[in-house]
């Protein structure tokens, strides 16, 4: 069994339908556990996600957050309350879970995720992938007085060590640095987790496990020879995880891109 954390809100329901039926159509052979954690969602909408996957294979669990129960933290229209519930995961999701998966819902998996499942940890309480270049690896730790050797990392794909969370996180330290630094917080709970657990993640191959199409194209130019460029068929064959960050959406109209026609709209397609 694998374990599968996502947290949304309404309008990521059908974002992460998609997600869930790639998810299952690229693991034909295994079976999955999945929690929703939200604070708003009705069982019309549980409805719906269950109609995504096959139901004896992948199980759906509501985990309803209340509405008030991280109030102090700066929410906005772009970084709505949902999306801290990935930094306490490990208070939100069963205790007898030792790690779960995190994947945001505007993501396809487009091949097998158990070796990403089954990483082992080193002691870490995350291993995630980054989508920068060296320059603004350097910025990021500047901006949130990061480690020096440290990666700044993605979190819309996050390995988490969930029994080490549970002995070593302490909830508070995360709303007092919040606190402290919520001016220079850019990215929220992504700027969260890079500077209170920069040192504790494991970085893994952003080219295999979290690609999105920026990402893909700067490595091209600058962090390989010409003749050893990536194409869209090695992507097809090596990479698990296809994610569109930002606000570039290949279910939206003014999506412009490649790789939502490669990558996501078979999935969207075919999904009833």
């Amino acid at each position: 069994m694998i374990n599968v954390f996502v947290t949304l809100n309404h309008g990521y329901l059908e974002p992460l339908r998609v997600m869930l039926y790639s998810l299952c159509e690229s693991n034909p052979g295994l079976n999955f556990r999945v929690y929703v954690a939200h604070s708003s969602l009705h069982p019309d909408d549980f409805e719906r996600i269950n109609s995504a996957v096959q139901p004896e294979r992948c199980e759906i669990v509501n985990v309803s957050v209340p509405d008030n129960k991280f109030k102090d933290f700066p929410y906005s229209e772009r970084w709505p309350k949902e999306a801290c519930y990935r930094i306490f995961a490990a208070s939100i999701l069963p205790a007898d879970l030792d790690r779960v998966l995190y994947l945001d819902p505007d993501l396809v998996v487009i091949n097998n995720v158990e070796e990403l499942y089954n990483l082992e940890f080193e002691g870490n309480l995350f291993a995630a992938t980054s989508h920068m270049l060296e320059i603004m690896q350097v910025y990021s730790r500047f901006r949130l007085k990061m480690a020096k050797n440290s990666v700044y990392i993605n979190s819309g794909v996050m390995l988490m060590n969930l029994e080490l969370l549970r002995n070593e996180q302490n909830t508070e330290k995360v709303f007092e640095y919040v606190r402290k630094n919520k001016r220079k917080l850019l990215l929220f709970d992504q700027d969260i987790l890079n500077a209170l657990y920069c040192e504790r993640t494991l970085a893994v191959n952003p080219l295999v496990y979290n690609l999105d199409e920026k990402y893909f194209k700067l490595n091209n130019i600058f962090n390989v020879p010409k003749d050893s460029r990536l194409d869209h068929e090695w992507v097809k064959n090596n990479t698990v995880i296809v994610h569109f960050c930002g606000k570039n959406k290949p279910w939206k109209e003014d999506y412009k891109g490649e790789f939502g026609k490669l990558f996501y709209q078979r999935y969207a397609e075919n999904l009833q």
